[in-house]
């Protein structure tokens, strides 16, 4: 088993679903972990959860807003004084609507919350993050193959693929991965997709 002692991560979609098993397991492993979720309520719960002493921080971010992720990002570097990795969950599926019947609102909202989103954070990140540093983004099998009814979030994952080959490309003493789950149980993400 890998030890992350001593080492700083900062996680989004952190209140729950894949966001919080990766910050449990890296917690568990001796990592010190700097949560962030629009959920309140359910960060102060995974906050609880990760225990074994450690000072993890958490803090509510709309991801899509650059300003909090930045303040978010700072505050982390801040408190640990160093960035080692970060893991970008947050995300969202809206309802299954076929291309014909998609409406801007949902096409929007997509894109802001898994692409733009995923942008504020990268960008954040390398920008406080020293070499050899590690972040990964959640894309999705659906960005490589698509799905009927799910334009909108196909397309925002295949543009996060894009997106974290070309930041990989661009910085070659941090790796930026992203990793392609299938469907997972997530509360968030069964929520948005029954509208």
């Amino acid at each position: 088993m890998t030890c992350f002692q001593g080492r700083a991560y900062a996680i989004t979609g952190a209140a729950s679903g894949m966001g919080l098993a990766t910050a449990q397991l890296l917690a568990a492993r001796g990592a010190v972990i700097s949560l962030a979720d629009i959920n309140e309520e359910g960060l102060r719960s995974a906050a609880a959860s990760l225990g074994n002493g450690q000072e993890h921080m958490y803090t509510v971010v709309d991801v899509r807003n650059s300003e909090q992720v930045n303040s978010w990002i700072e505050a982390t570097v801040k408190k640990y004084s160093k960035l080692d990795g970060a893991v970008n969950m947050a995300g969202i599926i809206t309802k299954a609507t076929p291309v014909k019947d998609l409406t801007d609102a949902d096409w929007d909202f997509s894109f802001a919350v898994n692409t733009k989103g995923v942008f504020n954070c990268l960008r954040a990140q390398l920008n406080a993050m020293q070499d050899g540093g590690s972040i990964v983004s959640a894309a999705s099998v659906f960005g490589q193959f698509g799905a009927p009814g799910n334009a909108a979030y196909c397309s925002t994952k295949a543009a996060v693929i894009g997106l974290s080959r070309t930041a990989a490309k661009e910085n070659q003493k941090i790796r930026v991965n992203c990793v392609s789950p299938g469907k997972s149980p997530d509360p968030f993400v069964g929520t948005s997709a029954k509208g």
